[in-house]
Formats: C-alpha cells, sequence, structure tokens
C-alpha cells in the first residue's frame, strides 16, 4: 500500500490535534507530567499565571493550533518551493517508491484541515 498525499497530510494533522492538547495542559495543569520538556520551569511559570487568570484552556489551545498549522504552512511552503530556498534548490517529499507526493503541499494542507473542521473559512 502506498502512502497518499491525504495520508501524510492527515498525519500532519493529527500531531498538531496531540501537541495542542498536550502543550495546553502542560501550560495550565499544574499536575501534568512536564518530563519531555527541556526547561520545566516556564511551563511551571505560565501554569501558576493561568491558574491565577481568567483565560481559558480554549482560548490557548485556539492561539497554540493557530500557531503550530502556520508553521506547517511555512514548511511545506518551502517544500513547494515558495521560498528563497528554492533559489538554491527544491525539495521534494516522495514515498518509498520514489514518487513525488505533488505539489501544492501547503494549499493541499489547508484545504484538508478546512475538509475535516479543524479550520473554518
Amino acid at each position: 500500500m502506498r502512502a497518499r498525499k491525504s495520508d501524510f497530510l492527515e498525519e500532519i494533522a493529527v500531531s498538531i490535534d496531540y501537541w495542542v492538547d498536550t502543550v495546553a495542559e502542560a501550560m495550565t495543569d499544574p499536575s501534568a507530567d512536564l518530563i519531555w520538556v527541556d526547561e520545566q520551569e516556564p511551563y511551571q511559570r505560565l501554569q501558576k499565571v493561568f491558574e491565577n487568570s481568567e483565560l481559558n484552556n480554549d482560548d490557548l489551545k485556539k492561539v497554540i493550533a493557530e500557531c503550530l498549522r502556520g508553521f506547517t504552512v511555512s514548511v511545506l511552503t518551502a517544500i513547494d518551493g515558495g521560498t528563497a530556498l528554492a533559489e538554491k534548490g527544491r525539495v521534494y517529499l516522495v514515498d518509498d517508491a520514489g514518487n513525488n507526493l505533488g505539489e501544492g503541499l501547503h494549499d493541499d494542507f489547508v484545504s484538508h484541515l478546512l475538509e475535516t473542521g479543524r479550520l473554518r473559512e
């Protein structure tokens, strides 16, 4: 079975979903397991800020998700040849058989997010 572009885009979307939840929990829940972070102190300080504020977890998740989506679109745009990197050469995403997953990955990713309800127009 060959990996399709849609499989790749869904894998990225699921990863973003996971990291949004994980980072939001790490920033707001004093009982969160922070073993995966390099420096726990900033997270612990943020936990205190969130504990003593009216900020809510849903707003935080929206901000983190937007940042991760933006970063992902930036990386995919570089793969698509839409950045200054293309002047030095192109990077291609291929499956294990050497088939190019195609052009327009950054646009296709946004379309995938819209189609799966992860992003609203």
